[in-house]
């Protein structure tokens, strides 16, 4: 198959399929290479860089899916009437998981000091968490982590790059002083 095709072909199936996929299940749904797709997805990321475009190729923990560009967020949530931000609890419990996960609901309400079950529970209800298993020790509390979700709506590839982020902004801050 010509890479133009393939790249026709791994559009439609980003669109329809609407969740990221990773580099082997797009191999095995197009039926060729990982090298044949990535040369696709490159082709893809060509086309959609124009300022003409309001959408994307995006990687987000090693799965790639069709995106609104970041400058349209707003404008599609209001248009779509999405749901409220996040509350400021739940924007710091979010920030707790990401950069401890996986984390138990007790290692939270520590570094928060206030109970985190409210939060917690809408959090997982928006897809943004997710149980990990259980931690081996008495009571077997439940581990929490973010999701491939979480890392669609930040942008992030990984939360390694929401560390090193972080870390890079301290860093910054630290050399004004």
């Amino acid at each position: 198959m010509s890479l133009p095709r393939l790249a026709a072909s791994l559009e439609a199936l980003l669109f329809v399929r609407g969740n990221p996929l990773t580099l082997e299940e797009l191999s095995g749904l197009l039926k060729t290479g990982s090298a044949e797709v990535e040369a696709a997805l490159s082709e893809l990321e060509k086309k959609y860089s124009s300022e003409n475009s309001g959408i994307t190729v995006h990687c987000s923990g090693g799965r790639w899916c069709l995106a609104t560009k970041p400058e349209y967020d707003g404008w599609i949530s209001s248009v779509l009437g999405r749901s409220a931000p996040l509350s400021p609890a739940a924007l710091e419990t979010l920030a707790v998981i990401a950069c401890k996960e996986p984390v138990t609901r007790s290692e939270i309400e520590q570094v928060r000091g206030v109970s985190a079950d409210r939060v917690l529970a809408s959090l997982m209800e928006k897809g943004l968490i997710e149980e990990r298993g259980r931690m081996d020790i008495p009571g077997k509390p439940i581990l929490y982590g973010t999701t491939a979700l979480f890392l669609k709506d930040t942008g992030l590839s990984s939360v390694e790059e929401l560390k090193t982020r972080c870390m890079n902004e301290i860093t910054k801050e630290e050399s004004l002083f």
